[in-house]
Formats: C-alpha cells, sequence, structure tokens
C-alpha cells in the first residue's frame, strides 16, 4: 500500500517537473494578426492616401489650402511608414500597431471630410479682357488687373 502512494506521488511528481505548459506559435499567431491588419486597415489607408492626393490637386490654386492638405500628407506618410514598419517588424509588439492603425484610419478620414469641406469652399469666377476669357479659382476669387468679373 505504501509502495502504491509512493510509486503514484513519484510518478506525478515526475510528470509536473517533465511537462512544461503548451506554447502557442507566436510566429504563426503575429502573421494571422498581420494579414488581419493589412486587410482591414492598410487597404483603407491606401485609399485615404488617394483621396489626399486628389485633394491636393483641387487644392493647388490656393496656395493657403495647399499647405494644409501638404501638412496632412506629411502627417499620413510618417505614420504609414511607422505602420509599415511595425508590420513587418517581426519582434515589434503587434497591439501598439493595432492601436495605430485604428487611431491614424479614424484621424485621417476626419482630416479628409474637412479638407473635402474647403475644397468645396472654393469659388470660381469667369474674368475677361476684350475677347480673351480666363477663369479664377480661390476662396476669394479676384480677376488679374486688366479683367474684369463676367456676370
Amino acid at each position: 500500500m505504501k509502495l502504491n502512494k509512493l510509486v503514484v506521488a513519484f510518478a506525478t511528481i515526475s510528470l509536473l517537473i517533465g511537462v512544461s505548459p503548451a506554447k502557442a506559435d507566436t510566429a504563426s499567431d503575429r502573421a494571422a494578426t498581420v494579414e488581419i491588419l493589412k486587410a482591414k486597415y492598410v487597404t483603407v489607408l491606401d485609399e485615404q492616401h488617394k483621396t489626399l492626393l486628389s485633394l491636393k490637386n483641387q487644392m493647388k490654386v490656393e496656395p493657403t489650402l495647399l499647405k494644409q492638405v501638404n501638412a496632412v500628407i506629411a502627417d499620413f506618410d510618417s505614420n504609414y511608414a511607422a505602420i509599415v514598419n511595425g508590420l513587418a517588424n517581426v519582434n515589434q509588439d503587434i497591439q501598439p500597431i493595432k492601436d495605430l492603425c485604428e487611431e491614424e484610419v479614424e484621424e485621417f478620414a476626419n482630416s479628409i471630410y474637412q479638407l473635402q469641406q474647403m475644397v468645396k469652399s472654393l469659388k470660381t469666377i469667369t474674368c475677361v479682357k476684350g475677347k480673351t476669357t480666363k477663369k479664377v479659382v480661390a476662396l476669394k476669387p479676384v480677376c488679374p488687373k486688366g479683367y474684369t468679373k463676367k456676370k
């Protein structure tokens, strides 16, 4: 009887010492998470970048608006690079990158909306000088010297 208890105790102790807890394959978990984040956020960021470049083309007529859109694009580019580099770095924790993705997608959606409203505030007037006609686009458009505003 004592021998059975001793054998059971020895077997239990050897199992506890010899068995380590199962470890998840963190490399494949991270890779799967990276793919999910790329599909969910990076594609959205790519679309937002295209929209920002389109807005930049529309804002070239107004220097103050162009300056604002260039600042947003510069911020976008630095954050986009941080996200892509963080996803590519296998040694970096994935949670801060995920948080950055969520924050930046929302921030740039708001910035794009504000820039689109600014584009809508641009006005176009037609100016005439003899047979020559010019269209002037600006927040507060003014005809060039010698031209008169067409009514």
